[in-house]
């Protein structure tokens, strides 16, 4: 025997409220419809379920079973509506998140905590690691969006939102043994021990790109996984580096760093916002996209 969920809902709400009239008004229906349903319902079952007594109705023994049993049924699917109704306002769920790692420290440690004070109720689960990891994560589906450099080597698979563009600057340590001047030409840059980030890095295809575009091939001594590890190779003197302007900014107040300005220009970099398409997104998702419009600049606001 398959129940009909609107008969019993008929049924329910007459049942709850001990009047037609009060079901069909709370069901937006007439009466009569509602006395249609139950009386369905009561032929279905082949029970008495109900009795008029006026304008109010009075429940048979039987009929007081179903209801203490249709009770718990609707009180679950009001639940679920509540629930339902929660997450397309983005109230609850879950973001899987991925960072490419300088934003990852720099930019997200600012960023999470006010998007945790507009959503509360949003789990994130953050994964980060090199660019290249984290847009193979999103068209493998297992984090929806995710925040990276400019890295999309033939990619078309993938929607973006850029930002912001940043410059990519070329420091080097205050008290090199190298002969650094404060200004140099891209084409004087392969006479320097150059330190790069490894495979996979944003940061590196930006720069061996502006290499390319000026035919020069830069003299890369080192690469590493960890931007802090450049960072300290470079304070060392061990050679130096191209380090985009927010992640940086610290040690050039501090001057542990210097940034050496190239007289062609200095390679920039995007900022953006990874997904593959915006309808398989979670409200969760669409909650932090919103969150970025809202805030604009994602950096401005840095000291």
């Amino acid at each position: 025997m398959f129940l009909n969920i609107n008969q019993l809902r008929s049924f329910y709400n007459a049942a709850k409220f001990k009047s037609i009239t009060s079901a069909a008004q709370r069901l937006m229906v007439t009466p009569s419809a509602v006395c249609i349903q139950i009386k369905n319902l009561e032929e279905t079952l082949e029970l008495k379920l109900t009795y008029r007594e006026g304008n109010s109705i009075r429940l048979t023994q039987i009929g007081s079973e179903i209801f203490k049993r249709s009770e718990k049924i609707f009180g679950q699917i009001m639940d679920m509506e509540d629930f339902v109704e929660e997450l397309s306002r983005a109230k609850t769920g879950l973001l899987r998140l991925g960072c490419a790692q300088t934003p990852a420290k720099y930019i997200m440690p600012r960023l999470l905590p006010i998007f945790k004070k507009e959503y509360p109720g949003i789990k994130i689960v953050l994964d980060q690691g090199t660019t290249a990891e984290m847009i193979e994560g999103v068209l493998n589906k297992k984090i929806e969006i995710a925040m990276v450099g400019q890295y999309m080597p033939g990619n078309n698979k993938l929607k973006f939102k850029i930002r912001g563009n940043h410059e990519v600057m070329l420091v080097a340590s205050p008290s090199s043994q190298h002969p650094i001047t404060d200004e140099i030409s891209v084409t004087q840059i392969p006479n320097l021990p150059l330190i790069l980030p490894r495979e996979g890095s944003a940061t590196r295809q930006v720069v061996l790109k502006y290499f390319q575009s000026f035919n020069v091939t830069p003299n890369i001594i080192l690469e590493a996984v960890s931007l802090d590890i450049i960072k300290e190779l470079v304070k060392q003197g061990d050679g130096v580096s191209f380090i985009i302007d927010y992640a940086v900014r610290e040690e050039l107040q501090a001057k542990t760093l210097k940034s050496i300005r190239i007289l062609e220009g200095q390679p920039t970099m995007e900022l953006r916002i990874i997904y593959v398409e915006r309808k398989f997104l979670s409200p969760a998702a669409w909650a932090f996209l919103r969150l970025l419009d809202k805030l604009g600049g994602i950096t401005a606001a840095m000291p």
